[in-house]
């Protein structure tokens, strides 16, 4: 009989075989796309690594009791808290944080990690634990949040988020309702696409209070904060605040100064189509005031900050340069503290010359 046309039965399980493997190699294919996708470029040299060892991520929790090396942690699917999964962490990795409620406060130090939310601000709450004391404490860290919302923050120190000595990314976040929204110290932070609303202090910086550090914030609102003295929706000592389309609305000082929208104290400014609306200040600068320092405005305008005897944008020591700019009523008007302040316009649009200079005593 000749069998030279039929199988070996050997070859056809090798055949076998290799059709299941190929199979399972096209399901990790996709597998690390979808990763891919989730991460974005900030791990995308993580996937072949991820590739290559598929089974370093696992969900029937062994890993939650042993620690995970892994590039990506799963919350709450393979580690039950954000702060678990952050203890865990190896350098470089992301963690990625389920939609739902997390009544923890989190602390990262010394950590090069990226901390996302899969279902956004909107479903994604870490309310803290009811303690006095910051949300969310970022040290000396390379960090990146996404997608968070972070509110309630409880007691004297219950800010939203803290940064200390750190070089920071905030997108897409939400700090609502806290014992000051954002505290800022000796760090680099850029925030894209943030509100923060509503948050409050007995003294200043009720949404932020920043200190030598260098803030840049991008596609912003700053809403319905408020302060005691000063710095109602932003307080910034020394450093820098480069702003690029903020909206600082509605923020107020309670019963004290200066600064409804912004204050700023030796700190430099730049506002490159900002709005200014609706703040308000019992003595000066109901949109702004800037202490020893420069604040250059471009193309940005303030429209109905209120104010008693004081000015929407006011200056003691301070210089200011503004262009292409919309002060929308005379009251509107940019004032010179102890006729200190220099100022310099262009093309500011409806406000009569004799407006421009008001010295605050």
């Amino acid at each position: 009989m000749n069998n030279t046309n039929q199988s070996n039965p050997l070859e056809q399980t090798q055949s076998s075989h290799k059709q299941i493997l190929g199979g399972m190699c096209l399901t990790l294919v996709v597998a690390a796309s979808l990763v891919a996708l989730w991460r974005g470029s900030f791990v995308s040299a993580l996937n072949a690594d991820m590739a290559a060892n598929p089974n370093d991520i696992s969900t029937d929790g062994e890993q939650e009791q042993a620690g995970n090396t892994s590039a990506v942690i799963l919350v709450p699917e393979q580690v039950s808290t954000i702060q678990g999964a952050i203890d865990q962490a190896a350098e470089g990795a992301v963690i990625f944080v389920a939609p739902g409620e997390y009544r923890e406060n989190i602390r990262v130090a010394r950590k090069n990690i990226s901390l996302q939310s899969i279902g956004g601000a909107a479903n994604t709450f870490i309310l803290g634990d009811g303690l006095d004391g910051p949300i969310a404490v970022i040290e000396n860290s390379k960090f990146m949040f996404d997608g968070f919302r972070i509110q309630d923050g409880q007691g004297k120190n219950g800010h939203g988020m803290v940064l200390q000595g750190s070089n920071a990314t905030i997108r897409n976040c939400q700090f609502k309702n806290n014992m000051g929204g954002v505290c800022v110290t000796t760090s680099k932070a850029q925030f894209d696409h943030c509100e923060i609303t509503q948050n409050r202090s007995a003294v200043a910086g009720g949404g932020m209070w920043s200190t030598q550090s260098d803030v840049r914030m991008s596609d912003c609102k700053v809403n319905e904060n408020a302060a005691g003295t000063c710095g109602g929706g932003v307080y910034a000592l020394g450093g820098s605040m480069q702003l690029f389309n903020v909206a600082f609305l509605n923020n107020r000082v309670k019963s004290g100064a200066w600064g409804g929208g912004l204050y700023s104290d030796r700190a430099n400014v730049n506002l490159n189509a900002c709005v200014m609306q609706g703040n308000f200040s019992h003595e000066s600068g109901s949109a702004m005031y800037v202490l020893d320092a420069s604040a250059t405005i471009r193309a940005s305008t303030f429209k109905n900050n209120s104010f008693t005897g004081a000015a929407t944008v006011v200056g003691a020591n301070a210089h200011f340069d503004i262009q292409d700019s919309v002060l929308e009523t005379a009251e509107e008007t940019v004032a010179a503290a102890r006729d200190e302040a220099a100022i310099e316009m262009a093309q500011a649009d409806d406000i009569e010359t004799g407006a421009l200079m008001m010295a605050v005593k």
